[in-house]
């Protein structure tokens, strides 16, 4: 019996009291807006929950990553038409907080350039303006605080600002932060250099009561080059919302040792009078943060050492000895599973994501990961249900496996088919990029595949490559091709995946047109159609793959790579292709073979030594044939190729020797004393 009802998307808003940004926005459906935000501002704390008010504004934040600038219009109307309105100020810095963390980026500080800074520091002054007017305004606004909390960490404030806290210098202006292509075309997309010149002339004369009160009056006691701007910001929080236990998490959170803080900082930092609001198990919650960050390691490689893994483990068992709220229990143990996953022990992994699983919000890659070992694992028990509930309405692919899961009734989830195609939906709505196949929420779920056969993904898949996943466009493709053995509809899918930027796709649309030219099956004008076409997607291929190769040279980007450039070679030395697809692959192929490619060499041999050809040129067929040899002397390609073209008489030998000696003097790619 299924033990997880599968409920429709609208049944699931309902039951999680869910702010149903991609839904409600759009419609300008503001009543329901405000009454689900206000639910969630007047509703009491609760550690354990995850629908929380902090939750929702950071849900606003990944909103805005999604649809950019179309999320700020949203805002404006929403601010035009409920002038009295607080939430869309509030959001408003939820979606510059979203710019600053694409601009600063989570790399480490020597890969971020400086048009990146530039971008980050005058998304940091659209955020500061916006907490400002939002002040103003009056409300509760305090999880604007704690994203202002996270800028400073990273940036320190800018001096406009400083200025006018500490000595009262309100600005006519704010500067800019560098001129450059580089820079504009960062900020194009969010709008905020036109926003910074806005937000700066609508500042009021002087700064809101709760920024220059007892927070300020404490700040100017303290020292400016520790922490005290970050805590300044976390104590007006308070003045804020005394409770607000989440702006305290961000704070300590950010003095780890990795932000110039340290471990016995956070455990001071809990047990400080600033911190008497709180009890016991949510003073707990502060310090998890540096019990946590010493059990967590971000390096795999350390955890290959059996001694490392072993000592980590036994300090997660330890950490779920204290006094934890749920969530932060099952965050251990999430960690835990992957360590005794990482161990070989599935089962033992198996047994802590039942205690994660409902109190959990899970990012992409620990759903992935999760998948991984329920598939692995000799028990497939509920808890793989459970995550796809708890991250249904949260994340893409919380949405893709719960839709998945309904749709067979797997996991412990109740079969329910009608209700997964809403959920599929969702999920490529809330892909930030449907053309990127790693981020893509049902690529994700390929190891079901693997377990249960791609005919119980198919609906999923079919459904998802309908809704523009470059990723589902592709398996459909994999499907008619390799299952179906319908070529025309492998090719349309491969098509759609192509044309949504999918490298592999392009070769196979590209390969695949090309077999009915191969087969005689098309001729004429129209094979010569069909040719160019193919030449077009590869050429789309090769240009993709190379950019993919230069940022991440894996052995899957290189062997794609081979597989692109050996297709112009195949077209350019086989007869059954048409002219104009031969020539038109000529050039890439003596590039390639310049560049001191093998198989490039060989194909430059054939084409050359074709004697049926225009394009005949012996010495220069001999030139390509002693370079693939200078390479592979032992090669079979090469001593065929050079049976073909060498004429097996006295003068034939003769001519052939006489090429030989001219391609020597000319040198071959790659060698060092060519022309000697």
């Amino acid at each position: 019996m299924s033990e997880i009802q599968a409920q429709s998307v609208a049944e699931s808003l309902v039951a999680d009291v869910c702010v149903d940004y991609d839904a409600w926005l759009p419609q300008r459906a503001w009543d329901e807006l405000e009454r689900a935000l206000a639910a969630l501002r007047d509703a009491p704390h609760d550690r354990n929950g995850q629908r929380d008010y902090y939750g929702a504004y950071r849900e606003f934040a990944d909103y805005s990553h999604r649809h950019g600038s179309e999320a700020l219009a949203a805002l404006r109307h929403w601010r035009a038409d409920r002038p009295d309105s607080e939430f869309p100020a509030l959001l408003e810095a939820a979606y510059w907080t979203s710019w600053f963390e694409r601009y600063r980026s989570t790399s480490t500080v020597d890969q971020v350039t400086a048009a990146m800074w530039a971008a980050a520091r005058t998304a940091q002054d659209a955020l500061l303006c916006t907490v400002v007017r939002m002040l103003e305004r009056g409300g509760n606004g305090w999880p604007a605080l704690a994203s202002t909390i996270y800028t400073v960490a990273a940036l320190g404030e800018p001096d406009w600002w400083t200025r006018w806290l500490l000595a009262g210098e309100r600005p006519a202006s704010l500067p800019a932060h560098g001129a450059s292509v580089e820079i504009d075309e960062l900020l194009a997309p969010s709008g905020a250099v036109e926003a910074v010149r806005e937000y700066a002339q609508a500042l009021p004369a002087q700064l809101p009561a709760v920024l220059t009160g007892e927070a300020l009056a404490w700040r100017r006691a303290q020292d400016e080059d520790g922490p005290a701007p970050q805590q300044y910001w976390l104590r007006a929080a308070f003045a804020l919302d005394p409770s607000a236990l989440e702006a305290a998490v961000v704070y300590v959170s950010l003095r780890m040792p990795r932000w110039g803080g340290s471990w016995e900082e956070m455990l001071a930092f809990a047990d400080s009078p600033l911190c008497d609001r709180f009890d016991e198990e949510e003073r707990n919650v502060l310090r998890f943060f540096a019990w946590f960050d010493e059990l967590e390691v971000d390096d795999s490689a350390w955890l290959e050492d059996p001694r490392v893994l072993r000592h980590h483990l036994r300090l997660g068992q330890q950490l779920l000895e204290r006094p934890l709220p749920q969530n932060l229990r099952g965050r251990v143990h999430k960690y835990l599973a992957y360590l005794e996953a990482l161990n070989g022990r599935i089962d033992a992994a198996c047994a802590h994501y039942p205690h994660s699983a409902p109190h959990n919000h899970y990012q992409e890659w620990e759903i992935v990961r999760a998948v991984w070992t329920w598939a692995a694992s000799e028990d497939r028990g509920p808890w793989l249900g459970r995550i796809a509930e708890t991250n249904r309405l949260v994340s893409a692919h919380g949405a893709a496996l719960y839709g998945l899961l309904s749709l067979n009734g797997w996991a412990g989830v109740q079969r329910r088919p009608e209700v997964a195609d809403a959920w599929f939906e969702r999920a490529v709505a809330a892909t930030p990029d449907p053309s990127s196949v790693p981020s893509s929420p049902f690529n994700a779920l390929s190891d079901l595949a693997d377990l249960y056969g791609s005919a119980a993904l198919r609906p999923m898949w079919l459904r998802a490559a309908e809704l523009g996943d470059a990723s589902a466009q592709f398996r459909c493709g994999a499907l008619f091709a390799d299952e179906d053995n319908d070529m025309a509809r492998a090719i349309e899918y491969y098509r759609l995946a192509a044309d949504n930027r999918h490298e592999v796709a392009m070769y196979n649309v590209a390969s695949l047109s090309l077999i009915p030219v191969r087969d005689g099956e098309v001729a004429g004008a129209q094979a010569e159609a069909v040719a160019r076409d193919a030449l077009g997607y590869l050429d789309r291929a090769l240009a993709r793959t190379e950019h993919l190769f230069a940022q991440d040279t894996t052995e899957f980007n290189q062997e794609q790579l081979e597989r692109v450039k050996d297709l112009y070679g195949t077209v350019l030395f086989s007869d059954w292709a048409p002219l104009s697809a031969r020539q038109r692959a000529l050039p890439q192929v003596l590039a390639f073979a310049r560049q001191g490619r093998f198989n490039s060499m060989v194909s430059l041999g054939w084409w050359y030594g074709d004697k049926d050809l225009a394009a005949f040129d012996f010495e220069e067929a001999v030139y390509w044939i002693e370079a693939a040899r200078h390479l592979e002397p032992d090669s079979e390609y090469v001593h065929k190729l050079r049976a073909y073209i060498e004429v097996d008489t006295f003068f034939g030998r003769m001519k052939f020797a006489s090429a030989q000696s001219k391609a020597k003097r000319r040198g071959f790619p790659g060698q060092d004393d060519a022309g000697l």
